[in-house]
């Protein structure tokens, strides 16, 4: 029987087989009550995807703006240079004519007539056949496309070593001539790859933190809760899962900020796991925020929402439905002494109240 169909009785029982293997204590809870407080940590944890969506589709504007600033940037210094150029070719004849009648004595002798009268008549026949094209000025005897030729040669070349310096030459060589270079790839198959140098850690990478390949993790032994840092850009995408799987936090930051914002964020998790009712994007800000105003190695302390307690005094119950992240192999799997910190920081834990 599907997940859709279930009866339920069904449900109720598989709600608290779950509890049970989770140790939630439940038993003093109705079956009402059992549905009530799963459907209302499903609404929590829905409400949490659409944050996470809306953050998400944030960030995309702001990068496609980026994006948009540096192509408009980039367009505009072309012209402005495509311009430049193509006002000072069209000049140039007159420029030198100009040359000519400034530099000509106060009584200019036969001699100096005759050379303005040639300066003039080789300036009449430039601009009898300078270029009415644009891209004659712009790109003069396609000057252009054999860079760009010799630019794809080099491309391919680069990442080689160990090549024929005669092979390379002869392929400059072609390209100058507007000759295709068939046997391109043929003359790279013939050295060997560099070896690629490898990558530097992050500065902020040290204690607690591991690199899971294409993304960093931060979990200190003290604490089941671990941060997942992503490289976007310049930028470091963060988000804070807890000890049970659950969204807590996430946002973006400088790079120079995650080293002293992890540990800010794993020392809230406790409280942000038992208390759902703020946005994960402005607990982030918050906190981001906070660190930035304490500096590294400073206390955050974060005052409490408007209306809520600092400390519940009630644990909300997890959504039985939920499917929490994979957790990150080497970063979450706990040693037999976090094994035991973690069970006795739950065994505290109170159970949920009845529903009113």
């Amino acid at each position: 029987m599907s997940v859709w169909n279930k009866p339920a009785a069904e449900r109720v029982a598989s709600l608290r087989e779950q509890y049970a293997s989770a140790d939630e204590p439940v038993a003093d809870l109705s079956d009402l009550e059992l549905l009530n407080a799963a459907y209302e940590s499903v609404l929590r944890e829905q409400i949490d995807t659409r944050d996470r969506y809306m953050g998400l589709l944030t960030e995309l504007r702001k990068h496609d703006d980026a994006v948009r600033k540096a192509a408009t940037r980039a367009l505009t210094d072309h012209a402005e240079r495509y311009t430049h150029r193509a006002v000072n070719e069209y000049m140039r004849p007159f420029n030198a004519v100009l040359y000519r009648i400034e530099n000509l004595p106060d009584r200019p002798g036969p001699r100096q007539v005759e050379e303005l009268r040639q300066a003039a008549d080789r300036v009449q026949f430039q601009l009898r056949n300078a270029p009415n094209h644009p891209a004659e000025l712009n790109d003069p005897e396609r000057a252009r496309q054999t860079l760009r030729a010799i630019h794809r040669i080099v491309g391919v070349l680069d990442g080689r070593e160990g090549l024929n310096g005669d092979d390379v030459l002869r392929l400059v060589k072609n390209a100058l001539n507007d000759e295709a270079p068939t046997d391109l790839f043929a003359v790279a198959d013939r050295g060997t790859p560099k070896p690629t140098p490898p990558t530097p850690d992050p500065p902020f990478a040290g204690p607690g933190w591991a690199d899971l390949g294409g993304f960093w993790a931060y979990q200190p032994d003290s604490s089941g809760a671990h941060v997942k840092a992503y490289p976007v850009g310049e930028d470091w995408y963060l988000d804070l899962w807890s000890d049970g799987g659950q969204l807590l936090a996430f946002g973006t930051v400088p790079e120079a900020e995650v080293g002293a914002l992890a540990p800010a964020l794993v020392d809230r998790a406790d409280d942000w796991a038992r208390d759902r009712s703020e946005y994960a994007w402005r607990r982030f800000a918050d906190t981001a925020q906070a660190a930035r105003t304490t500096g590294p190695g400073a206390g955050i302390e974060l005052a409490p929402a408007p209306g809520r307690a600092q400390e519940p005094s009630n644990s909300r119950l997890h959504a039985a439905t939920a499917t929490s992240p994979a957790r990150p192999p080497g970063v979450t799997a706990a040693s037999p002494a976090r094994a035991s910190t973690g069970a006795a920081r739950r065994a505290p834990a109170a159970a949920p109240h009845r529903s009113r």
